[in-house]
């Protein structure tokens, strides 16, 4: 297999790992730092697969932005991540490397199809739609106000 290039970015602003000195860097890595935009577009549009090695997350927005591209996910079995409903496979043992490289490779052999894709694009549409949790969300205002007068 050829030696694909890697992009690491960082959305958040986590700080409980301090950054890689630029040595110990691979060479076909290539560190974005926060991006938005176009350039994250074209990340996710020219990824073969996301990673989200998390140990805290709220609802992590960004494996759902993963997910809208039909990217294939690997993510830490964290309650948060786990609340999105991966398959189990989807999943490696928070800070367990060996975990995480196995699956990686498991993950990595695997062909993706246009409907496994559209399946991912599917299910982020269904569950997390905005109008349908705006639309949730007014309807519990409106139960609150019911009750109030």
């Amino acid at each position: 297999m050829s030696r694909q290039k890697c992009v690491s970015l960082r959305k958040g602003t986590a700080t409980h790992f301090p950054p890689l000195p630029a040595a110990r860097i691979p060479a076909y890595t290539e560190m974005t730092g926060y991006i938005t935009g176009e350039p994250l577009n074209q990340v996710y549009s020219h990824a073969r697969m996301f990673v989200l090695p998390s140990y805290h997350e709220g609802l992590p927005i960004v494996l759902l932005e993963a997910m809208s591209y039909g990217l294939p996910v690997m993510v830490s079995d964290i309650p948060a991540n786990k609340e999105v409903g991966l398959p189990d496979d989807r999943y490696f043992r928070c800070g367990d490397v060996a975990d995480l490289k196995e699956k990686l490779s498991l993950l990595l052999e695997k062909d993706w199809s246009i409907d496994e894709r559209n399946k991912m694009r599917e299910q982020i549409e269904e569950k997390y739609n905005w109008d349908k949790i705006a639309n949730q969300t007014i309807e519990v205002y409106r139960k609150v106000l019911r009750r109030m007068s």
